[in-house]
């Protein structure tokens, strides 16, 4: 099914994925559409989904719209349909995106391509074509392809073969992607294919019998695109175009397993009855599994890869860290439970080093399996993320764009869960009427499951209350039996709660108020909000920013070109709630910053993508990990939970303690 917006494609998978209906209202709070759009939407889809046999959208008065199967074989191809281009389209605009594909297939495949073509294919003027064009040559100079006009022909592509080849590749989404594009190009789509046969899951079958084989790991959505590579070798080769390697380069990689492994791949009788490849594509090959290596330190792997390098990363890696520590979140890096994962973040630098040493590292992506998706990871170690990268570009000399760097803000993210939320530790008198044994088995049971909240346990005798000095106690666990009560502390009944496992109860009884709430007072203090603020672009709103909080002129200019470098690294705009979190490193503006613009008038991005608030954050990196923690995840909670801004608006230190005690039961709770 071929679908031309976004919204509808929202609209479908909403109605797959639950299975109640849906009323008019929730789709258009969902796409931010009014409720006429949202009827002429539902007509307009049931119409599709009718047409192909796959589905019938129903309308239940006062209850919404169901959508039920037509045809189960049918039915489950359009599901997976609508997940694929969720998450290729995943907050992009379904016609801009087609738009670009269309003009990138006809500049990389055409030897040249004039500009009125284009328009009048797309339906375009010049001036609306303007944005993609300048899309499309970012794009391409990420693969170091140079997009010229030569006066009488238009727009010509020129760059080493093996950069237009991964250009090609990158756009071959079809070929790994259920995806049905709304300007096919088919020039574009024979380079991949003989006499219109697509040869594609004959050669990946083939390849990957060997790479199982081997001892090289390459990821799902890498070995599909280097098949599409020897898809797409067999032409490139008749027509005469050939990789350009320098001698350095073929020197090094004829030493390498990579190069071997590829002399298996393309003596097997299946690919090679496809492709007859000489030394430098074979060369060539080896270069695309050494610079797609999926690397694990921890589990090994190593001894297949290039002494030198090796070491020159590793010697990059600790450099890179030591310069981490005194940044936002640095100090984690001075933990002993850092050296558990440092391994990790060497080997995801180890696959950039590849990557940079042998290709390019700030190839942009045209398709996404949602990496990096703003409901996976909290805002600091994202922002962890893009201090390391950045350090890590000025070292590599070129812009970092790869998957991987989703995979640093993972590891960030598991550290951050090790650190403990501020807690006061509970002192704990223990009495019970059943003796010193059974009060023993209370406190080991206590203490087993929660000893992270607990200081000291102590046990009385119901007669031995009466010389407890009740000011070193937090509180009193009995065992159930007590018939009456007559002392100054919480008491909580042993048996009324389920100590096998944390409880709402035993939190909210016992625990809670152990939570330290310094940091939540703090941030009470520091935030402010501003509404009604003219924000007509978020990089121009940002730049005006950069001279309110500069700690002096001179730091004016590196706050702003900071946040334009960590943007190209992470996007700051989060989808869920249409939010935008740009961090003020502290290093330029000397204050702790917590402040919340709001837009007065609607403010878009993408076409498509509202902006509701941009929230600046400058807090001191020197901050304890555990109160820094809490900053985290109280701005997770703001820019993931749907309504959380709106209440915040509202009720600032209502919402504030709401959030906190959301957070502390998660953890509690081991959510």
């Amino acid at each position: 099914m071929k679908l031309e917006k976004y919204r509808h494609i929202m609209i479908l998978r909403t109605l797959i994925s639950d299975p109640e209906p849906v009323t008019a209202a929730s789709l258009a709070k969902l796409t931010k559409s009014s409720l006429r759009t949202i009827k002429n939407d539902i007509t307009q889809l049931n119409k599709l989904c009718l047409a192909e046999g796959s589905a019938r959208i129903k309308s239940y008065k006062a209850k919404g719209y169901k959508i039920v199967a037509e045809d189960e074989k049918k039915y489950k191809e359009l599901c997976s349909s609508i997940e694929v281009s969720y998450s290729l389209f995943y907050g992009r605009s379904v016609e801009s995106i087609n738009r670009r594909m269309y003009i990138l297939q006809r500049f990389l495949v055409d030897e040249s391509v004039k500009i009125e073509e284009l328009c009048e294919k797309l339906y375009l003027s010049r001036s609306s074509i303007r944005k993609d064009i300048i899309w499309a040559k970012r794009f391409l100079s990420s693969y170091h392809i140079d997009l010229d006009v030569v006066s009488g022909k238009g727009y010509q592509a020129t760059g080493k073969e093996q950069d237009l080849r991964s250009a090609l590749v990158e756009l071959r989404c079809s070929q790994y992607h259920e995806f049905q594009p709304l300007y096919p190009y088919e020039p574009f789509d024979e380079l991949f294919r003989v006499d219109g046969v697509n040869y594609y899951t004959r050669l990946r079958q083939a390849f990957l019998k060997i790479l199982r084989e081997s001892r090289i790991t390459i990821s799902d959505i890498e070995t599909k695109k280097i098949t599409s590579h020897i898809c797409l070798m067999r032409k490139r080769m008749a027509e005469e175009r050939s990789p350009e390697l320098s001698e350095d380069i073929i020197k090094e990689l004829k030493d390498t397993y990579d190069y071997e492994v590829a002399k298996q791949i393309f003596a097997d009788e299946t690919i090679r009855n496809y492709v007859k490849a000489d030394e430098i594509e074979v060369l060539n090959f080896a270069r695309l599994l050494l610079t797609n290596r999926d690397l694990n330190l921890r589990l090994g792997g190593i001894d297949d890869l290039p002494d030198g390098l090796v070491l020159e990363n590793l010697k990059l890696f600790n450099e890179i860290i030591d310069d981490m520590k005194d940044s936002l979140g640095g100090s984690i890096h001075r933990l002993d439970l850092f050296r558990i994962y440092s391994r990790d973040l060497e080997s995801l630098q180890m696959q950039l080093y590849l990557k940079h040493h042998f290709d390019h590292t700030g190839k942009m992506r045209f398709i996404t399996y949602l990496e990096g998706s703003d409901d996976m990871y909290s805002p600091i170690p994202l922002e962890m993320t893009r201090a390391m990268i950045a350090r890590l570009q000025i070292r590599f000399g070129e812009p970092i764009s790869d998957a991987l760097v989703m995979s640093y803000a993972a590891v960030y993210e598991r550290l951050f869960k090790k650190i403990f939320y501020p807690y006061n530790k509970l002192s704990l008198a223990i009495t019970t009427t059943e003796g010193l044994v059974y009060s023993q088995h209370i406190r080991e049971t206590l203490a087993e499951q929660y000893s992270q909240y607990i200081r000291k346990i102590d046990i009385f005798n119901l007669y031995e209350m009466r010389r407890v000095n009740f000011d070193d106690y937090d509180a009193i666990v009995h065992s159930g039996f007590i018939l009456y009560y007559n002392y100054p502390l919480p008491i909580v009944g042993y048996r009324e709660l389920d100590y096998n496992r944390p409880s709402d109860s035993l939190f909210d009884k016992l625990f809670k108020n152990g939570f330290d709430r310094r940091e939540l007072n703090r941030v009470k203090e520091l935030l402010k909000v501003y509404p009604e603020q003219r924000i007509n672009d978020i990089d121009g709103f940002v730049e005006a920013l950069s001279y309110r909080y500069a700690f002096e002129p001179a730091y004016q200019e590196a706050l702003y070109g900071q946040y334009v470098e960590n943007e190209q690294i992470i996007d700051h705009y989060y989808h869920r709630n249409g939010i935008v979190l740009v961090f003020m490193p502290y290093a330029f503006t000397h204050k702790e910053v917590l402040d919340i613009y709001l837009p007065k008038q609607s403010l878009y991005r993408e076409e498509i993508l509202e902006v509701n608030a941009l929230i600046a954050v400058s807090v001191d990196p020197k901050m304890d990990l555990a109160d820094m923690k809490v900053l985290d995840h109280i701005l997770r909670y703001l820019v993931q939970t749907e309504g959380a801004l709106d209440r915040l608006i509202n009720d600032k230190d209502g919402t504030l303690d709401y959030i906190f005690e959301a957070i502390i039961r998660r953890k509690f709770l081991n959510l």
